[in-house]
């Protein structure tokens, strides 16, 4: 298992939405999930990374396969989804496995070294120590509406509409609220409103498998253009 300097996996997140939007949908899509898929294994985030890489390899498989042999309304709908997901799939999965292998006070670290703004930085801390905590309240609410008998199904909505927005969406809505106080509370804590620049105790800097990884997507980025303009 390897660990990569935040600022490595910024950057290699960058030339993933370059190589989406320059490079049209084709084999180097699927050698670029296979470049994500081999660097989420070596972080350590492998049932994870091995899932989406086989999801995608289905949706590859069905658009080769199945997606000719339809017609009509439904062949134009999902020619456009598909093209729509084949873009935006490889920025999504690298991006899933950025926030699994990093941790907050690493990207802070990382940002400081790069000297970010705060504007900039904050926000998105907030946003990475949110989504978990969002996961877990959305777990106790699914719970309590499983113990009531409401399901999340479209039947169910249906049928009863206020009583699936009365037991989804406020609580929801109220537990949004309250986490945003306890996350703005932390943030206060931990010195956000100190002006003096940030330290830290982790060992934030470029290695050679840092560069490695760069020069790897990178090259791949570049063979790519070249083939499209060769092409």
């Amino acid at each position: 298992m390897i660990k990569l300097d935040p600022r490595t996996k910024v950057i290699l997140i960058f030339l993933t939405v370059f190589f989406s939007i320059f490079v049209p949908t084709g084999l180097f899509t699927c050698a670029w999930i296979v470049l994500v898929t081999v660097l989420g294994i070596m972080l350590g985030r492998v049932k994870k990374t091995i899932r989406a890489a086989v999801f995608f390899a289905a949706l590859w498989l069905f658009a080769i396969f199945i997606l000719p042999m339809l017609h009509g309304t439904v062949h134009t709908s999902l020619l456009v989804w598909l093209g729509l997901v084949f873009k935006c799939y490889p920025c999504c999965m690298l991006a899933g496995v950025i926030i699994g292998t990093t941790q907050i006070s690493e990207f802070m670290a990382a940002m400081a070294k790069w000297n970010v703004s705060r504007s900039v930085v904050m926000p998105l801390a907030i946003m990475f120590r949110y989504f978990p905590t969002l996961k877990e309240d959305w777990g106790h609410i699914r719970d309590a509406m499983s113990l009531r008998g409401i399901s999340l199904s479209p039947l169910c909505f249906l049928k009863s509409p206020g009583v699936v927005i009365d037991a989804l969406y406020l609580p929801v809505l109220v537990t949004a609220s309250r986490t945003a106080d306890e996350l703005a509370a932390s943030a206060i804590t931990r010195g956000i409103e100190n002006p003096n620049r940030r330290t830290s105790r982790l060992d934030i800097r470029i290695k050679c498998v840092d560069v490695l990884a760069i020069l790897i997507f990178f090259s791949t980025f570049f063979a790519a253009l070249i083939f499209q303009i060769g092409g």
